[in-house]
């Protein structure tokens, strides 16, 4: 084992001991003693825990407590595995949003090199880890990134934290806005003994929890990003964007459901057959089963009666008429808490193409302001990974940090007013090459057709 790897495995436990006792310390300062209950005497990882009210809970009275929050949670959540609209509206979202991927470019090429680096890697992957931050923003109404930097070269890993595992957010007792430490729980499942000796026994090393556990963790601010959206000045927490239209996506479930019933039972019918006085003058298919009852023909086939029989199909009066635009209100009512126009539930008769352009605007402004979001939110990151780097020794205090981050266009546009309307904000200086063919939907990635171009000339 080389100097480099031993070191690695050295420093990081030592700088977490060391950041655990900043963090604690940081806690207690953070404390308001006219907001909550006292703490305990002893501030060490078992009664830290139990403080309560240690920020200013400025949203007592309402009725989205922290067992509320993670009830709207798991709903939200579910809502979105099973209903078929909740999917589109947060597939919707993502696809436009999102499109072919986020753009990067920096200024400076060894930047370049670092972010390439910490977008690639496996245990980042940001290629897809940027779709399921856009479904869990929407899902959760919030997202927890969580960093972790190597200090001896700078390199910085990121996982997402499930946001049901965050019980509470500490803040700044004059500023909820300014957030402190995030407490964590979770649970530490134990792993089979048996496959830890199967693991082992192919030459295998390493530490698994060998008894469950609920593990209380309590995470510094620098560690985590805490991006949410539905939310106002007074709450820590993000909403989720389903959480509005929950209530008519379960309406317009049972709905549906009736609406099979009354259909099913529609289909019932029963046969009335009327005989003479005389049974023996009844003719045609009068047979019955073993125990004494009339055997009922089957459907489609011929029925001959004497001409003194009457025979009559019943069905029942349910008098449930057609009950089209019932089903559209409640899908209206969906799409309005939702922001996506009923057309993209399956219905592209509500409207003809220009229409539709027409009013799709307020949509439109919804995505772009997503993507304006997510803009600062990579920004965040990259600034993240190139100050670990600098940090770290591996880029020069004065490199140039500058980096665009760009998105694929919403909405398609004529091909000759694109193009005319990049060139002219290229040539004015307005935008790089690289941000302008990055807006371009048919070029799949911008940076080789850089370089393609660049070897043409």
């Amino acid at each position: 084992m080389g100097l480099k790897e031993l070191v690695g495995m050295l420093v990081p436990p030592f700088l977490r001991r060391v950041r655990d006792a900043i963090v604690n310390d940081r806690i207690v300062e953070s404390y308001h003693p006219l907001e909550g209950a006292e703490l305990a005497g002893d501030y060490g990882p078992s009664s830290r825990w139990d403080w309560r009210n240690i920020s200013r809970d400025v949203a007592a009275g309402d009725d989205l407590d922290s067992e509320g929050h993670a009830s709207i949670l798991r709903r939200a959540y579910a809502a979105w595995c099973r209903s078929p609209l909740a999917g589109q509206i947060v597939n919707i979202t993502t696809w436009f949003v999102m499109g072919k991927g986020v753009g990067y470019s920096a200024r400076d090429s060894r930047v370049q090199d670092i972010l390439n680096t910490f977008w690639n890697h496996v245990e980042n992957d940001l290629s897809a880890a940027q779709h399921w931050m856009s479904n869990e923003l929407q899902i959760y109404g919030e997202i927890f990134i969580r960093f972790f930097t190597n200090p001896v070269d700078g390199s910085v890993r990121m996982a997402m934290v499930d946001p049901l595992e965050i019980r509470d957010i500490v803040t700044d007792p004059d500023d909820i806005r300014k957030p402190v430490a995030y407490l964590r729980e979770y649970r530490n499942r134990a792993v089979p003994s048996e496959w830890i000796d199967s693991y082992k026994s192919q030459g295998n090393s390493a530490v698994y929890p060998l008894d469950s556990e609920t593990v209380h963790e309590v995470i510094d601010s620098s560690e985590i990003l805490h991006v949410k959206v539905n939310n106002v000045s007074n709450r820590k927490r993000g909403l989720s964007e389903l959480y509005r239209v929950l209530p008519w996506l379960d309406a317009h479930e049972r709905w549906l459901e009736d609406r099979i019933n009354i259909n099913k039972a529609r289909g019932t019918f029963a046969f009335l057959r009327k005989v003479p006085t005389v049974p023996s003058k009844a003719s045609g298919p009068f047979q019955t089963d073993s125990s004494g009852k009339y055997v009922v023909p089957k459907s489609g086939s011929i029925l001959v009666v004497h001409e003194s029989e009457e025979w009559d199909v019943l069905s029942p009066s349910i008098g449930a008429d057609d009950a089209k635009e019932d089903g559209r209100a409640i899908k209206l009512m969906i799409a309005a808490g939702s922001g996506i126009f009923e057309h993209y539930f399956g219905d592209p008769s509500t409207g003809n193409l220009a229409t539709t352009r027409s009013m799709e605007l307020p949509m439109v402004k919804k995505f772009e302001d997503r993507q304006r979001l997510f803009e600062g939110v990579f920004r965040k990151i990259f600034g993240r990974v190139i100050e670990s780097a600098v940090s770290a020794g591996v880029l020069p205090r004065d490199v140039d940090k500058t980096v665009e981050v760009s998105f694929p266009p919403i909405v398609p546009e004529d091909v000759a007013l694109l193009t005319k309307t990049l060139v002219k904000q290229v040539e004015a200086g307005l935008l790089s090459k690289e941000s302008a063919r990055r807006m371009i939907p048919w070029i799949g990635d911008a940076s080789r057709e850089g370089e393609a171009v660049e070897e043409e000339e």
